[in-house]
């Protein structure tokens, strides 16, 4: 006979006890037939809360170099206005503006590097958390309605997670320049313009022939710096996707809910979501 609880009702499968001593305590076995195993959710959102961990230290990281640059820059231009306050802004304060803001400028392009990569390591930290949400999906399908970010690792399922480009996707332009690495590199190249005008000027070059250099320096070093910040996204070129987008769906559909809605899936990881065929 099955095991029955006190109401006279049959117990599930895994509720079922296990034979134990005479007039000692059932003892419950978990069972579970998913293919994943039944520790898979813990493992998954171990390691789930571990990337996280690691963005957020990544940006911590991001913030103080941010901040290091920043305040050098801040220290060494107040440096400079002392000294042009107490002598006049002759040849001494411009040898010592040539001294400070070369080294200063060395710390902005040793900034502007380590946020490119920084960038990169965020890139491939969200694919590796699109894949672990395709593994949630797979064991609760019916939880995908909920989810407002993407459980694909590909450059969809990448621009889908980044909830601030539903609709426009992956843009260089339109995304670059809009970050803290591109502001970097601008203040970067005014620098190195900075120092071109000083240098140029303290050979005695006429102004117009500083301010030209100046400008052409500001260019190379802001192209120079831009270029590098593109390669932020060689990790998402380098990765093959495991869990690609279905043609079918668009980045709005992570957004708002149709239960209608039908996919290309096989019918192991569809067959049992609402609102899907066989």
């Amino acid at each position: 006979m099955d095991a029955t609880d006190n109401t006279g009702k049959a117990l599930g499968p895994e509720l079922a006890a296990a034979p134990g001593a005479e007039g000692g305590p059932a003892v419950s076995t978990p069972v579970s037939d998913h293919p994943l195993g039944p520790d898979a959710v813990a493992i998954l959102a171990t390691e789930h809360w571990s990337l996280i961990g690691s963005r957020s230290l990544l940006w911590n990281e991001a913030y103080s170099r941010t901040t290091i640059f920043l305040g050098a820059l801040s220290a060494a231009i107040v440096a400079l206005a002392l000294v042009a306050n107490a002598t006049g802004f002759g040849p001494r304060t411009a040898t010592l503006a040539l001294v400070l803001l070369p080294v200063v400028l060395f710390l902005g392009i040793a900034t502007h590097i380590r946020v490119v990569e920084i960038n990169q390591a965020e890139i491939e930290l969200m694919l590796a958390m699109n894949r672990l949400r395709n593994a949630y999906l797979r064991i609760a399908p019916a939880l995908e309605p909920y989810f407002s970010t993407s459980s694909h690792d590909d450059q969809r399922g990448l621009t889908a997670s980044y909830l601030s480009f539903h609709g426009r996707g992956l843009r260089p332009w339109g995304h670059f320049l809009s970050n803290t690495a591109t502001v970097i590199a601008t203040v970067d190249a005014a620098l190195a313009a900075a120092i071109a005008v000083l240098a140029v000027h303290k050979a005695g070059a006429a102004t117009a022939l500083a301010v030209a250099v100046g400008a052409v320096a500001f260019l190379i070093v802001w192209n120079a710096l831009f270029l590098l910040q593109r390669q932020s996204l060689s990790a998402l070129r380098r990765s093959k996707p495991r869990f690609p987008t279905p043609p079918d769906e668009s980045l709005s559909e992570h957004t708002s809910y149709r239960p209608a809605r039908k996919r290309r899936c096989s019918s192991r990881t569809c067959s049992s979501r609402p609102g899907t065929g066989p």
